[in-house]
């Protein structure tokens, strides 16, 4: 970092603070010219390179506006990050924040609320914060019951939230006229998905009529487990992956093999396997065509 910069607390600051330490506008602007810091906002700066990833990016605006307004909490998608959940569908170019204010503000960066004095805060790396039952909820008002969802199936099940809390928290934003978005997801959401993939797969093909089951596990005449599938379409033969190819890059050739062997033994089984990858997430009709087609194979068979 440049010893012009030392005293940004955490890689971040603020024109208040600058002008504190004896540096002019003239400076600040000279700075950014020059890249080496970096405008995060109106009066908000950061110091260095930008970060490589929008979470990361949000995580340091936050920071910086926390510092601009102390008496400030993070809220919706910006508590959601702030307790590392994922934040899927949601806009991460501004941050979310309730602070005592009489009615909703926006500036450069960010959308200020008025405090909810029903909502517990908590406290996180990025700063204070809702907690997660209150940023869900938050979340599916503000951006739809699927990115509410997702978000949901995460915190559920990693056990950070209960489902009961989340219709607590949706039943005391009842007169909130967007309210039937959180309902919708207190209704959707499974502990059983395990990523962000699964969760929008499950969406996709429960919002299409395909009633689905996630995480079945598959046994063999014997009882020996053959595998746990991602979804399975009730009532069928059809096993549903989500194939984040995360699995096979940490485990190299040697997971790839085993997937392989896994699915032909599901096959052999008389199961019809679809796979579906972030690409295919993007044409949500294919996919929901493909898995029809898969069902019709499966009865065929059947018959």
């Amino acid at each position: 970092m440049d010893d012009t910069w030392g005293w940004a607390i955490g890689g971040v600051f603020t024109t208040r603070m600058a002008l504190g330490h004896g540096i002019d506008r003239d400076v600040l602007t000279a700075g950014c010219r020059r890249g080496v810091i970096r405008s995060l906002g109106r009066g908000l700066y950061g110091v260095g390179p930008a970060a490589a990833s929008p979470e990361a990016r949000h995580a340091e605006l936050c920071r910086a506006l926390l510092l601009e307004y102390p008496d400030a909490v993070l809220a919706g998608r910006s508590a959601l990050l702030a307790s590392g959940l994922p934040v899927w569908g949601m806009p991460l170019s501004t941050a979310l924040l309730r602070r005592p204010v009489d009615r909703q503000v926006t500036r450069s960066g960010a959308r200020i609320r008025a405090l909810d004095p029903g909502a517990t805060v908590i406290d996180t790396q990025t700063g204070p914060a809702t907690s997660p039952v209150h940023a869900i909820v938050q979340a599916a008002l503000d951006h739809g019951a699927a990115v509410g969802v997702v978000t949901a199936d995460a915190a559920l099940g990693r056990g950070v939230v209960a489902h009961d809390a989340l219709v607590a928290e949706t039943s005391r934003r009842a007169g909130h006229r967007r309210v039937q978005q959180a309902v919708a997801m207190t209704s959707l959401c499974d502990d059983r998905s395990e990523s962000v993939g699964e969760s929008r797969l499950r969406l996709v093909l429960v919002a299409a009529g395909l009633a689905v089951t996630p995480q079945v596990q598959v046994r063999d005449a014997g009882g020996a487990l053959v595998g746990r599938v991602d979804l399975a379409v009730d009532g069928t033969n059809v096993l549903v992956e989500f194939d984040g190819l995360v699995k096979y890059r940490d485990g190299g050739p040697e997971a790839l093999v085993r997937e392989k062997r896994r699915e032909d033994r599901l096959r052999e089984l008389g199961y019809v396997v679809v796979r579906i990858t972030w690409q295919d997430l993007r044409h949500p009709d294919r996919v929901v065509a493909a898995v029809r087609r898969a069902v019709a194979i499966s009865r065929r068979h059947a018959a």
